[in-house]
């Protein structure tokens, strides 16, 4: 610390003196909390280099019996207060989502404080930062004026850093302003931007650091493809850990690289495993389902529980890289989790057969506005055949327990009651492959359990309606049947539409599927779904809705279950390519931003619920050419779909003319130049 920042510095520690609160310089912190002290010892100090972090002052009190901790970095020039993102947000990572410590954690003071502050956040049970940056300028008379920057993390920001203000001194934390401060501290908030943003870093962040963990479990561990999926899902249950049940998250140290009998890393792993499932009331069987796919992977292949020369095992080291890298993540509420994880870990495997290339993630947006379209509600009882990640299962759960809880009065035996029956008998999936559906399990834990029915089979040749648990002999009452199935199954997929239709009796279907499966390449099978249920609507959806995955067109079918179509019903086509969104593959663009809304996508998608459910009369947004009401011929199963009854006017136009002249002479200069050259290779020209 230079002697400029030594002087701020003491305007630092004299203002903080009149506030009564304890401070701490450097150092002395580590003897105040041992938890803070373990987090800033462990990780990197704020150049990147080993031996702990050291903030300038740290504040330790407590308001509204919570522990508050303030780091506070000085700087001696008030342009070194903070580098910040397009939203206000404070920004320490590089393009590529590594952290940039020597450009900028290590330059600014709001960066430093930041960089402390959110390790101590992830590292530790203690949630509510104060992260403050002084900087000052020395003026003609040789005296220091110094500005403070003061942002906040909490869990309501999602442990991210919000301005709350900015100040000349520290008399905002005196006794006779501390309570308003510390009350207008804790309404700090995500706007609607910062929320956007954070998102798109988080998952590009969480995308990166799955791809480096792959390339580390390819080269350096030398791991299959096929064990990849478990290893990851057992250590992201092992570093869950369960407060309420006082069952903490696996350390590492606890990981010693034993020989010893059920007392290696992976016995050990495998433990923390299963007592956090039995802590989570899930049926006996299905915990021994788990704990053996567990099992099977990270113990029963030997070389990855030997340790090495020096005594450790691979098992550790993956552990190591999970909980650094992947598990504070986990903290993040605006994240799907696991429904990123499964996404990238899929892409693992090496896919190569029709099969696995048919396990794609439906994007989320889309997931929930299927639920919307099938009524969903706090009494529905709502499957899923082809499961993948679970995200329609998790959908639907969040849309029940809403309106549980918006109608609670009307609960007789109570909202707590009704939600547990929610989770454990109103939700049912199946999975045909069982890497796939652990992390479906996964997926579930990690949002509040529903995963009891989550089934291993296969859902067309050997599921016959029941329920998994914990009755097996007993039907599961489905009104609501949510898919997007693998596009090579029989009819692309819509076997699978046929054959969970055949065994409900009322209700609502939506089906996200390649919309060849209603022009032609599914026509008995949509001839027979027809006879005992009714076409509603058929959404045409944008083409790069799977962008990186899949460039098919799909469309959306939605149906009332159990009702014979009739000829004479006008189903709701509506072309929905405009959805209001604009996309990019991240693999193919540096571009932070997978999903933006380019125009009105959210309202767009609310209308789309209402046009479906209520008709015409909710057109607003979406022009007349857009959506049409006619009837389709329930005895063809080839007339689906919204190109088939948009109005072509056949009178062509100048432009129309312009185009065919135009590829006209493109192809007879094509065929010329063709010719010459078969005349030069004649001849022996090059």
């Amino acid at each position: 610390m230079g002697k400029s920042e030594e002087n701020v510095l003491t305007e630092i520690i004299e203002s903080i003196k009149i506030t009564g609160l304890n401070y701490y310089l450097q150092r002395d912190i580590y003897k105040a909390n041992d938890e803070i002290a373990d987090s800033l010892k462990k990780n990197p100090s704020k150049t990147g280099g080993l031996g702990g972090g050291i903030p300038d002052v740290s504040l330790l009190f407590r308001y509204d019996n919570e522990i508050w901790v303030a780091f506070i970095e000085n700087k001696a020039s008030k342009d070194k207060m903070g580098r910040f993102g397009k939203s206000g947000l404070i920004d320490n990572r590089t393009k590529d989502s590594k952290l940039n410590f020597k450009q900028v954690i290590s330059k600014y003071a709001l960066n430093g404080a930041c960089y402390y502050a959110q390790n101590a956040y992830n590292n530790t049970d203690i949630k509510n930062y104060l992260v403050i940056g002084v900087c000052g300028d020395e003026d003609s008379t040789k005296k220091y004026s110094v500005d403070i920057d003061v942002y906040v993390i909490t869990s309501a920001t999602n442990g991210e850093a919000i301005k709350y203000n900015d100040f000349q001194d520290f008399a905002f934390l005196n006794k006779e302003n501390f309570d308003a401060t510390m009350k207008a501290v804790k309404e700090s908030h995500l706007s609607d931007i910062q929320r956007e943003e954070l998102l798109a870093k988080s998952e590009k962040s969480i995308d990166d650091k799955l791809t480096s963990l792959n390339q580390k479990m390819r080269d350096d561990y030398n791991i299959d493809a096929k064990w990849r999926i478990n290893m990851v899902v057992a250590m992201i249950l092992a570093g869950m850990g369960d407060k309420d049940a006082k069952i903490m998250p696996l350390k590492s140290d606890d990981l010693k690289g034993s020989t010893e009998e059920e007392n290696t890393d992976a016995d050990i792993i495998i433990r923390k495993v299963k007592n956090l499932l039995a802590e989570r009331s899930i049926p006996q069987d299905k915990q021994e389902q788990i704990r053996l796919e567990i099992t099977r992977t990270i113990k029963l292949n030997t070389s990855f529980n030997e340790p090495d020369e020096s005594g450790e095992t691979i098992n550790k080291r993956l552990y190591n890289e999970i909980q650094r890298e992947i598990l504070p993540f986990m903290e993040n509420r605006l994240l799907d989790f696991a429904g990123i994880v499964y996404n990238k870990v899929t892409d693992w495997m090496g896919l190569a057969d029709d099969e696995k290339n048919d396990v794609v993630l439906t994007p989320r947006y889309i997931v929930d506005l299927m639920v919307k379209l099938t009524k969903v509600n706090m009494d529905s009882y709502v499957w899923d055949f082809a499961l993948g990640s679970g995200g329609f299962l998790i959908s639907a759960m969040h849309e029940m327990l809403i309106d549980a809880r918006n109608n609670e009065s009307s609960l007789t035996d109570g909202l707590k009651k009704k939600e547990r029956h929610i989770k454990e008998k109103q939700l049912l999936g199946i999975e045909k492959r069982s890497d796939i559906q652990m992390l479906a399990i996964l997926n579930m834990l990690l949002v509040g359990d529903g995963s009891s029915n989550i089934i291993n089979t296969d859902s067309l040749t050997k599921y016959e309606g029941n329920y998994a648990y914990p009755v097996s002999t007993e039907k599961f009452p489905a009104n609501v049947f949510l898919l997007n199935p693998p596009y090579s199954a029989e009819g692309n997929g819509m076997i699978f539409v046929k054959r969970a239709l055949g065994m409900m009796k009322t209700g609502y279907a939506a089906v996200i599927i390649q919309d060849s499966a209603g022009s032609g390449r599914a026509t008995e099978i949509n001839k027979h779904i027809l006879k005992n249920n009714t076409l509603i609507a058929s959404i045409k959806m944008p083409i790069d809705i799977f962008i990186g995955k899949s460039s098919v067109q799909t469309s959306i079918y939605v149906f009332e279950v159990g009702t014979k179509h009739n000829a004479k019903h006008k189903v709701r086509f509506i072309d929905f390519r405009n959805d209001g969104y604009a996309r990019s593959n991240r693999r193919r663009s540096s571009n932070d931003v997978n999903l933006r809304d380019v125009d009105n996508a959210k309202k767009r998608y609310a209308e789309i619920v209402d046009l479906v459910l209520y008709g015409k009369s909710y057109l607003k947004r979406f022009t007349e050419d857009e959506y049409i009401e006619a009837p389709i011929d329930p005895k063809s199963g080839a007339d689906w779909n919204f190109d088939q009854h948009r109005a072509i006017d056949a009178k062509p136009t100048l432009t129309d003319f312009k185009k065919t002249v135009a590829e006209y002479l493109a192809w007879e200069v094509s065929t010329i130049l063709k010719e010459q050259k078969g005349e030069d290779a004649k001849l022996g020209k090059k």
